[in-house]
C-alpha cells in the first residue's frame, strides 16, 4: 500500500517552495554560459549527466547516506561533514556547499528541528562545517525522511539546481527544464541501481565545474553566488 503521508513528506521537501536556498547557485554554469561553451539545452543535459557521475555518484550520495544513518550521533555527522571540506578543492564550491548547508540548518532550527539547532550549535564554535550533502542526510532523516527517499530527494534537487539555474541563464525553456528532467531522472536512477561507493573511498573530480566556479569569482557581473 502507497504510503500517502510519506510522499507527501517527500515532496514537501524537494519542491522549490521549501526555501533551501539552492536558487543562488549555478555551480559552474553561469561562467560556461558566459564564455560560450555552454548554450543549448543539450549542453546543460551534458554538463549535468557528466555532474552526476563526477560529483553525485561517487561523492555526494555516499555523504547523504552515511549523514542519514549517522544522524542520531551528531559528531559522527560532524565527521563525515569534516571529509566533505577536506575532498572540495574548489574554495568557491566550499563556500557554496556551506551557504547552502547553513541555509537548510536555519530552516529546520525555525522548523524546530533539535537537531539542527544542536547541529548550528556546533558550526558556530567551529566543531562543524554545515556542508549541504551532510545536512540533507541529517536533517532528512530527522524529517523522517528514510535513507533511500533521502537519496533520491538528493539527486531530485541535485538536477533541479542545475536546471533552475539553466532556465535563469536562458539556456533553456521550461518546456526543455523537463524534458531534461526526465532524461537525467532515467541517469541518476541506473546510478542508483549500482553499488554506493563507501565513505573512505569517495572522490569527486568536476574538474570542467571546478575550474568554472573559480573563473566566476572574477566576473564583474554576476547572477550567482558561484
Amino acid at each position: 500500500m502507497v504510503d500517502f503521508a510519506s510522499i507527501l513528506n517527500v515532496l514537501q521537501h524537494g519542491d522549490s517552495f521549501f526555501p533551501s536556498g539552492s536558487v543562488s547557485f549555478s555551480w559552474g554554469l553561469e561562467a560556461m554560459a558566459g564564455s560560450g561553451a555552454l548554450a543549448t539545452s543539450d549542453d546543460v543535459q551534458a554538463f549535468i549527466i557528466g555532474q552526476l557521475h563526477a560529483r553525485w555518484a561517487c561523492f555526494d550520495r555516499t555523504v547523504v547516506a552515511s549523514a542519514h544513518r549517522a544522524a542520531e550521533n551528531l559528531d559522527a555527522v560532524a565527521e563525515i561533514d569534516e571529509l566533505v571540506e577536506l575532498m572540495t578543492s574548489a574554495a568557491e564550491l566550499r563556500a557554496g556547499s556551506r551557504r547552502m548547508g547553513d541555509a537548510m540548518l536555519t530552516v529546520f532550527a525555525r522548523l524546530g528541528y533539535p537537531g539542527a539547532v544542536n547541529y548550528r550549535a556546533m558550526i558556530k564554535t567551529q566543531r562543524a562545517c554545515g556542508h549541504v550533502a551532510a545536512m540533507q542526510g541529517l536533517l532528512w532523516a530527522g524529517a523522517g525522511l528514510s535513507e533511500a527517499e533521502s537519496l533520491a530527494l538528493s539527486a531530485h534537487t541535485f538536477c533541479t539546481g542545475h536546471l533552475g539555474a539553466g532556465l535563469r541563464l536562458g539556456c533553456l525553456t521550461h518546456i526543455d527544464a523537463q524534458r531534461l528532467l526526465s532524461a537525467v531522472r532515467s541517469e541518476a536512477s541506473r546510478i542508483a541501481a549500482q553499488p554506493m561507493v563507501p565513505l573512505a573511498d569517495i572522490s569527486a573530480y568536476g574538474i570542467e565545474a571546478e575550474i568554472a566556479v573559480m573563473r566566476h569569482a572574477s566576473q564583474d557581473l554576476r547572477l550567482f553566488a558561484n
